[in-house]
């Protein structure tokens, strides 16, 4: 795990904040350590805020990321946060630190990407900040709704629960490798419709907003989580604030089609792709048995595939049936920012 100065990692840092210097009055219902913090509104309506910070050369790099890209992907994972939290995202704000060789017509694109996907999901952006800086660097803050008594919350996982992931897993992790590797990803058509995918996974990944207010509005949610960091690191999220054991069935986890074939050119394991590809922005969620074949269904219908992947369990920690039925820890990896 990377370090920063102090010797400190960040989930340490934010235990330090959240325990000296966390603030919270009878209106807070979640504060720092979920995607969001959640407030109260009145009796039925609960505030969602939550907020995001992009930095050049270290979560984006320019040579393969447009302006465009780097807009629509600066929003989605905001809207993925109150989507984690099962809400309705509602308006944001923008702060932007705007290098002095940036050209107008660069941010005017970067501002494109953002109202599009903002556009879809019904968000406005409302203002900001823009300053002059060294490095570009784009903080997105997002308002959204939820109901007071339904909001998805990383400690709402309770053992006996079903873990359900949407989507399929691995394809961001691959499509950047893809794209900062010296391999040619064209020599085929089906080569070439595949890694599209991929780059597209990477770098416009699509937020489950309508999947998580579909699920709130037919299920009381129990723990729920969006991918950001990489599906082991997300478990271990879940794991430890319901302070319960996690068990996943190897065999069952959603490996994009398109990650396999990547892992194969780049001579790379599919499994660690599922595992600990970051940025995929799919829910990670837990419910009781029945009601998680429900929602499977209810969203397969939808269009948005489902997969029950393991169960929430009595103890801690993460741990995996593998496909030799060898029962193996699941190390807490991911993207780390120090």
């Amino acid at each position: 795990m990377k370090r920063n100065r102090v010797g400190m990692s960040e989930f340490g840092l934010i235990d330090i904040i959240k325990k000296r210097y966390q603030t919270m009055n009878k209106d807070i219902i979640a504060g720092i350590g979920d995607d969001a913090a959640v407030f109260a509104i009145d009796k039925t309506r609960a505030g969602l805020l939550t907020i995001d910070t992009l930095v050049d050369n270290v979560h984006f790099d320019l040579s393969y990321t447009s302006f465009e890209d780097l807009g629509h992907k600066a929003m989605a994972a905001n809207l993925s946060d109150i989507a984690a939290m099962g809400g309705r995202p509602v308006l944001a704000v923008v702060s932007i630190t705007i290098p002095r060789d940036i050209r107008l017509k660069d941010i005017e694109k970067l501002y494109a990407g953002m109202r599009k996907l903002a556009k879809k999901y019904g968000v406005a952006i409302c203002g900001g900040d823009t300053i002059s800086g060294k490095q570009l660097s784009l903080t997105i803050a997002v308002y959204g709704e939820g109901r007071k008594n339904n909001i998805g919350l990383r400690s709402g996982a309770k053992a006996g629960d079903a873990i359900l992931v949407t989507g399929s897993l691995g394809a961001s992790q691959a499509g950047l490798d893809l794209l900062i590797s010296k391999i040619n990803p064209s020599t085929t058509l089906r080569a070439r419709n595949q890694n599209t995918k991929l780059f597209k996974k990477h770098l416009r990944p699509e937020p489950r907003v309508k999947e998580a207010q579909l699920l709130a509005s037919k299920f009381k949610l129990h723990g729920m989580i969006d991918i950001s960091d990489g599906l082991a690191s997300e478990l271990h999220h879940l794991a430890r604030e319901s302070r319960v054991g996690i068990l996943i069935d190897q065999g069952a986890l959603p490996v994009a089609d398109e990650a396999i074939t990547a892992a194969n050119s780049l001579k790379k394991d599919p499994l660690e792709y599922c595992l600990y590809s970051g940025e995929e922005y799919e829910l990670l969620f837990t419910l009781p048995a029945r009601q998680a074949v429900k929602a499977k269904i209810i969203l397969s219908r939808a269009g948005t595939p489902c997969s029950i992947i393991g169960q929430v369990i009595k103890g801690n920690g993460v741990r995996m049936i593998g496909r030799d039925l060898k029962n193996v820890k699941v190390p807490d990896q991911g993207y780390k920012h120090f």
